[in-house]
């Protein structure tokens, strides 16, 4: 069975973040792009541990613990919102 781990360690773009209180909501502002983001549950809790030593893995298993998902349903959103 092949090893399916994935020890990368993302990091953010450099990006503007505000968690939004009253709604739970965290918007991203890209400069670059520019680009205002709104992030659903799943992509906030991503966004905001990218912290530069958490690994992808680290990351999907602390969704995990949150959600009642399929690990490999999960998997696939982490890469897909980190653009993998």
């Amino acid at each position: 069975m092949p090893d399916l781990s994935d020890r990368r360690v993302p990091q953010r773009k450099d990006t503007l973040t505000h968690e939004i209180t009253d709604t739970d909501e965290v918007v991203i502002y890209d400069g670059n792009g520019p680009q205002l983001l709104v992030l659903n549950d799943i992509a906030a809790g991503v966004w905001l541990m990218i912290d530069g030593t958490r690994s992808i893995d680290d990351i999907t298993a602390e969704i995990l613990n949150h959600v009642e998902a399929e690990p490999a349903t999960v998997t696939r959103d982490v890469l897909a919102f980190l653009g993998q």
